[in-house]
């Protein structure tokens, strides 16, 4: 007679966890859109078509007061904020009286393609051994985390909980505690594309006193040119860009105002538009930070380091992004 195998912990079913995970991307609405009728059909009401009838419409106008839930996920772009909310549902029958869930606890990491990063979850306390989730109810939390990096994006989510079981004298019989992890992927993608070019400016002549009542000093120059290009698939409003200059620079802006009494309206950028903006970038005269860091690139690579570009601008329904780029270099001295 053959003796059975005996079944490993691995290999035996597994019960269906009491507490389930739902996670529900945060984002703003969209207006919804109508198609009006033509008004030379006269056998049926222009407004018929309408998602928003009211007495007065513009035939040629489709964007309504109506607002619609985002029908898919949708794209994900390097500047934003990516929120979204964790939702542990007790899935335990009505019926099923004997089982009891508490110490729920909600985990979550993004993880990027350089880093793994542990998230806050917003309210931060955790469902305490006394209150237990009861049938039906659900423990909500809610993430946020500023996407800096192009490329797959991991969230990692553990929930944890303990499950009681209740004897027939209504006393705790026995208890385990139990936990399960599941990974959400999705891609994080440019909404601008910086392209830039720096050309070097005659040098500044100023007078230097330590050299004498003749003694010159040269202030080196650079025009710096950006182009931002729209890749993303909605339009967007460029609120700021600012020009980050490292010491012994100073940096000017050669762009459109948004202060004062002079202040022209943000550009907006369509999808595949392109802006050109520009600063003139120089050395402060008498700034001594950085002066001597300045001077060793110089000699060894022929290049200055400039700054850094920083980008604010507003999507659909004002969603805010940001972008800063890495450290902009002069060309290359021949």
């Amino acid at each position: 007679m053959v003796r059975p195998r005996a079944v490993s912990n691995a290999e035996a079913p597994k019960e269906p966890h009491a507490v389930s995970l739902k996670v529900l991307r945060l984002s703003r609405p969209s207006l919804a859109y109508q198609s009006p009728l033509p008004t030379a059909n006269t056998k049926i009401s222009a407004k018929a078509s309408l998602s928003f009838p009211s007495a007065d419409f513009d035939n040629q106008f489709i964007i309504t007061p109506i607002l619609t839930l985002p029908p898919a996920f949708g794209s994900v772009y390097v500047g934003e904020t990516f929120a979204c909310t964790l939702s542990a549902n007790n899935e335990i029958s009505g019926d099923e009286t004997g089982r009891v869930v508490t110490s729920v606890r909600i985990v979550a990491e993004m993880q990027t393609p350089s880093s793994v990063a542990v998230l806050e979850l917003d309210p931060s306390s955790d469902l305490a051994q006394s209150d237990g989730l009861q049938i039906g109810q659900s423990l909500q939390k809610i993430v946020r985390y500023d996407l800096k990096e192009e490329g797959n994006h991991i969230l990692a989510v553990s929930v944890s909980y303990t499950e009681t079981r209740i004897g027939h004298d209504s006393q705790a019989a026995s208890g385990r505690v139990r936990t399960f992890r599941k990974l959400y992927q999705f891609v994080a993608q440019p909404c601008l594309s910086v392209r830039t070019k720096a050309s070097e400016l005659p040098p500044l002549e100023v007078d230097n006193k330590s050299l004498g009542p003749y003694g010159k000093s040269r202030l080196l120059r650079f025009a710096l040119e950006a182009q931002l290009e729209n890749v993303g698939d909605g339009a967007v409003v460029v609120k700021q860009t600012k020009l980050n200059a490292k010491p012994p620079f100073k940096s000017q802006s050669l762009n459109w105002e948004t202060m004062g009494p002079d202040a022209a309206a943000p550009p907006t950028l369509n999808p595949r538009d392109v802006l050109q903006v520009a600063f003139l970038v120089e050395q402060e005269e008498g700034q001594h930070d950085g002066l001597e860091a300045l001077q060793k690139d110089l000699r060894r690579d022929g290049r200055a380091t400039l700054g850094q570009l920083s980008i604010e601008w507003r999507g659909s329904i004002g969603d805010k992004g940001f972008l800063t780029t890495g450290n902009l270099m002069s060309r290359k001295r021949t």
